[in-house]
């Protein structure tokens, strides 16, 4: 796979209880959001669809990464000779239901997410 340590991170009790607040505090803004704008949180359209698609494509960009050693953008993949080639559509089953995702792709092919292998 890529260069990422795969270590677990360890953290302290304060450290998790800090972010479990800052989890809560996001989770109560996106449903104030959803709320306010007419969104459903579940259902075919809803906001935990969203969420999981961002999620999952989040995770498989910095996989991407990770496989070419640089970020989106960065210089440092000019010229590299191994560089983003586009996305390809997926449809992954997950406890929300079917989450169309966008999958990258390398101009070699050879990146194979573990995420959402």
């Amino acid at each position: 796979m890529g260069n990422r340590d795969e270590r677990p991170i360890v953290r302290t009790g304060a450290e998790l209880a800090r972010l479990s607040k800052q989890d809560q505090e996001l989770a109560q803004q996106l449903v104030e959001r959803a709320r306010s704008e007419g969104l459903n949180l579940v259902g075919e359209n809803g906001l935990l669809k969203g969420l999981v698609k961002l999620v999952l494509e989040g995770a498989l960009e910095a996989e991407m990464s990770d496989h070419l050693g640089y970020e989106r953008g960065d210089l440092a993949g000019h010229g590299s000779g191994i560089s983003r080639n586009g996305s390809s559509r997926k449809r992954v089953l997950t406890d929300v239901g079917a989450v169309d995702i966008e999958v990258p792709r390398d101009r070699a092919g050879n990146f194979e997410p573990a995420v959402v292998p």
